[in-house]
């Protein structure tokens, strides 16, 4: 065998390099060729993908070429079982041949279809060929019977030139050429579920914060939430004072009684008939915070608004019906609870009522509701 020089030893690594660095699915099949004909090169390369049992194949030939006409490929399915790397399959699975290794040029030249309709026709007299997945003879049978996928390279001479050299410069390339590709079709597979995960994030209220308040994060949907509910902060990345108030506040309370789970009350915002309510998901360790926005209409309000009463009252109503205690209503409004219960009062006298059942059935009544509406 002919040994490699310091040279092709050099040329090939610096291949497999280059191998490794492709990264696009949709130019893998060009690219890699370019690779192989660079080491071991040819009047008309091609990467094919062949389906075993429909013998139909798709090419990627390099530029310049502009690859075989549809009557040349049809002559290529008929003829597809005469070919000799065919007919000696699966053994030819496990490296790089040529069509010499198994008949000669007079041989071959008898074989009226594949070469007299075929080879001859492209001008060549040898094609050395290598097959890149890694199948193992023995499963052959049932990779023909599922209708597998073969991938491979064909290099076409006008020449019985193919030296021991160029078969072992592709059987070392083998094994780096079905990686390279087993590592693209990986790669493209990561950027389309990163591309759906970061569309599904941005319709989503997400804000990640460290431990000054800084926004590491964002999402757009939170942008324009925060811009809408809070007033604008000073610093692009920082979070709106008021909201970074309540984080602290929150994050004080967790790390004086540590014994409670990471996740706090949520904080609700109202504003123009919607409500945006914020949680808190503290990293304690990594002193990391996590925002999860969501706003809801709040349509069972807008409705309260057609009874007369104050917009409080309206409020106070609201939570009422939503099964709020005085005291969480209070706190939710940011009054007393004594306020809470002279708002209440109005509302009964309004409504001509004494008790909270009677308020609820009074404004269901009124608003020709049959059941109570929900937030949504």
């Amino acid at each position: 065998m002919e040994p490699l020089t310091f040279n092709d030893t050099q040329s090939l690594l610096h291949a497999i390099q280059s191998l490794h660095a492709l990264n696009d699915l949709n130019t893998f099949y060009g690219e890699a060729l370019a690779i192989v004909d660079q080491l071991v090169p040819s009047e008309i390369p091609e990467f094919h993908i062949t389906q075993i049992q429909s013998r139909q194949a798709s090419r990627t030939f390099l530029p310049g070429y502009s690859g075989y006409t549809p009557d040349l490929d049809q002559v290529f399915y008929r003829h597809f079982t005469e070919h000799p790397i065919v007919c000696n399959m699966p053994r030819t699975l496990g490296g790089a041949y040529k069509v010499s290794d198994f008949i000669s040029q007079e041989e071959c030249q008898h074989l009226a279809g594949f070469y007299q309709q075929f080879l001859r026709v492209i001008g060549c007299e040898d094609q050395m060929v290598l097959f890149v997945p890694e199948t193992q003879p023995q499963s052959w049978g049932k990779y023909t019977q599922e209708n597998a996928v073969l991938l491979g390279i064909s290099l076409n001479r006008s020449q019985r030139n193919f030296t021991e050299r160029d078969r072992l410069i592709l059987n070392l390339l083998r094994p780096h050429l079905f990686q390279a590709y087993c590592n693209v079709q990986q790669y493209q597979q990561l950027q389309q579920d990163l591309s759906q995960f970061q569309q599904s994030l941005n319709h989503l209220g997400l804000v990640i914060l460290d431990g000054e308040g800084q926004m590491q994060f964002v999402t757009p949907q939170a942008v324009v939430w925060l811009e809408i509910y809070f007033s604008k902060p000073t610093s692009s990345l920082q979070l709106p004072d008021h909201l970074w108030a309540w984080v602290k506040h929150q994050v004080t309370c967790l790390t004086q009684k540590p014994d409670l789970p990471t996740t706090c009350l949520p904080l609700r915002v109202e504003q123009a008939g919607k409500q945006l309510t914020i949680r808190l998901v503290v990293e304690l360790l990594g002193e990391r915070y996590l925002l999860l926005l969501k706003e809801q209409t709040l349509s069972l309000l807008n409705s309260l608004a057609l009874l007369g009463l104050s917009q409080r009252e309206t409020e106070v109503l609201f939570w009422m019906m939503q099964g709020k205690e005085n005291k969480t209503i209070a706190a939710q409004l940011g009054v007393s609870k004594s306020t809470v219960r002279k708002h209440l009062e109005s509302i009964y006298r309004k409504l001509g009522v004494q008790s909270r059942t009677e308020a609820i059935a009074q404004t269901l009544k009124k608003l020709g509701f049959l059941h109570p509406l929900s937030l949504n």
